[in-house]
This record gives C-alpha cells, structure tokens and sequence, in this order.
C-alpha cells in the first residue's frame, strides 16, 4: 500500500511538473525551471515589436499543444485507475507511461521549436539581451530560492556573456 501511495503521487507530480512546463513561457530543456513571470521579465527587453511578436509564436505553440494537453489528461485518468485497481497491471503501468513520456517529449519538441523560430527572427543583439536577460532573471530565481532555504544564500556565478565582451561576438 505504502508503494501504491509513493506511486501515486510521483506520478501526479511528474504528471503535474510536465503540465505546467507545457503551459509555462520557457520554451527549452535548459530552462525547464523558469517560471512565466521569469520569461516574461527576459522578453520585455526586447523592443516592444519584437516581443509582441516573441510572445505571439509561444502563444501559438502552445494553443497547438493543447491537443496534447488533452491527451495528457486523458492518460492521466488511466494511469489512475492502473494504479487503483484492485490488481496492479505493471506492464500497462509501464506502457501508460511511456505513452505520458511520448507526449510530453512532443510537447517540449514542439515549445522549442517555436521559441527557437521566435529567436530566428531577432538581431544578433537582440539574442544576446534576451540570453542576458533570461539569465538574470533565471538565477534572480533562483537566488530567492536560495534565500527563502538558508540564511546564508550563495551569490549567482556570473555568465560568460555577462564577463566577457568577445562573447556574445562568437
């Protein structure tokens, strides 16, 4: 019982993490951390058209992966009752939950390749302020994190792009 528990709620807490990164504004693995709040504050360095614009391509993403949100549920509701059942079936366990992996992948597939088409269409120092950005705000994040877990929090190490002006010309 105490693993059927354990079970659950792994599941509902990975199933939970990936719906809220399909509904977040960050838009690749490396960042699967920041919140939308934190995107936000990166793109609104962008000059006001070009984040509009920004925002609209993650915008559309997302209205298109809410078919596979939908799906997400519906495997929810499934892996739900495997886990509930009155004999546990781990074999399609495993298979529910490669099919809620698979969709999530195609998810996150999808977010990048709209924030990598969102990115495409600005300057080379536009990309460079928005890297800048998402970066100050990701360990500003990340730093508040820090604060609210100990009394002494760690400084944020500073980017190569923020260090070393020949950077962001490579």
């Amino acid at each position: 019982m105490k693993t059927l528990l354990s079970t659950t709620a792994l599941l509902l807490t990975l199933g939970f993490s990936g719906a809220a990164l399909a509904n977040s504004d960050w838009y690749g693995k490396e960042g699967q951390d920041m919140n939308p709040s934190t995107m936000e504050g990166a793109i609104c360095k962008l000059p006001k058209h070009d984040a509009a614009q920004f925002r609209d391509t993650m915008k559309e993403a997302r209205e298109n992966n809410k078919n596979l949100q939908e799906q997400i549920g519906d495997l929810h509701g499934e892996l739900h009752a495997i886990l509930t059942a009155p004999t546990f079936d781990e074999g399609a366990f495993l298979a529910k939950r490669k099919e809620l992996q698979q969709l999530h992948d195609q998810m996150e597939t999808n977010m990048t390749e709209a924030f990598a088409s969102a990115v495409a269409n600005l300057t080379q120092d536009e990309r460079v302020t928005l890297t800048r950005a998402m970066h100050h705000e990701h360990d500003k994040h990340h730093h508040m994190h820090q604060h609210a877990k100990s009394e002494t929090p760690t400084q944020p190490k500073p980017h190569i792009a923020d260090t070393d002006p020949n950077a962001a010309k490579q």
